[in-house]
């Protein structure tokens, strides 16, 4: 995985290779960088797949090579030193808080950054939760959800792997018209959900697991006093819509290059509250992120 990223070096002179005063590049921080530090979802998205490359990172703070074993940025790495995840919820949404440019210039001082990050819950609520785009990338078991734009900026998803899926059990039937699939969050609990796939699953078993997971964490929440809203669809999430008809959950999804059009009834076994409905939406973030 890259870590130093070698400031690129150009040629001077009349040759027409060199920078000149009509290339933008030539007039912007061209320091050494280093690809744990992102400042953008796209560099966010690559230094969490190692896929870094030089450009919209933070500046390597040893400005040199060779240093990265004993650098701090990389300790904080190693350390998984990231977001204190709030307990019981695997889906966040993301803000991203442009900072005001440094006075006298276009942009704010590369050094500091260009953004801030506001973690929300999925429906929009604070979670009293520090992050910054560093934080983010250090923190365990966390897959980026799709980005988007609305009246209030750029924001993308963050779903949370449950640590807890791989000792979650599916059991799968498949009968002439449709597949059912009993959720377990072990192979001594109780059943958590009862779903029905009509049209193809649109799902591999890992994406069962983890909802399994999700709900066994909420197990023994309270009933609620009445059913949670659930919106009709998420932004970011394309092809896939949700409703409620004859007291089940319904999930459609259109067709997609992987998988064909799909329903999938969901009978809860556990309270169907907020945390059920999270579990949900995350499980709809994962098929798609």
């Amino acid at each position: 995985m890259p870590v130093f990223l070698e400031a690129p070096s150009y040629s001077r002179g009349p040759d027409g290779q060199g920078w000149n005063r009509l290339n933008l590049s030539a007039h912007f921080d061209i320091r050494h960088q280093c690809g744990l530090r992102p400042t953008t979802y796209a560099t966010l998205f690559d230094s969490m797949t190692g896929r870094q490359g030089w450009g919209n990172y933070l500046r390597c703070p040893q400005r040199g090579p060779g240093h990265c074993p004993t650098c701090p940025v990389q300790r904080a790495h190693l350390d998984r030193e990231g977001v204190d995840w709030p307990a019981h919820t695997p889906l966040l949404l993301v803000r991203v808080r442009p900072l005001p440019p440094t006075p006298g210039a276009v942009f704010a001082d590369p050094a500091a950054g260009r953004s801030t990050l506001h973690l929300r819950s999925w429906r929009g609520g604070d979670v009293d939760v520090d992050a910054d785009w560093q934080s983010v990338r250090n923190t365990p078991h966390l897959r980026l959800g799709r980005a988007y734009f609305d009246d209030e900026g750029q924001a993308f998803w963050l779903v949370r792997h449950n640590p807890s899926a791989a000792s979650a059990i599916v059991r799968s039937r498949q009968f002439a018209s449709h597949t059912r699939h009993a959720l377990y969050g072990g192979a001594a609990g109780k059943r958590l959900a009862l779903l029905t796939c009509h049209g193809g699953c649109a799902h591999e078993d890992w994406h069962l697991q983890q909802l399994a997971a999700d709900l066994a964490d909420n197990e023994l929440a309270p009933a609620p006093a009445a059913a949670p809203e659930i919106p009709a669809r998420l932004p970011a999430v394309p092809g896939i819509e949700f409703a409620v008809e004859d007291g089940r959950t319904v999930l459609s999804r259109a067709a997609s290059r992987d998988f064909s059009s799909s329903t999938m009834h969901a009978s809860w076994d556990v309270p169907f509250g907020e945390a059920a409905v999270t579990a949900l939406l995350a499980h709809a973030v994962r098929l798609t992120a």
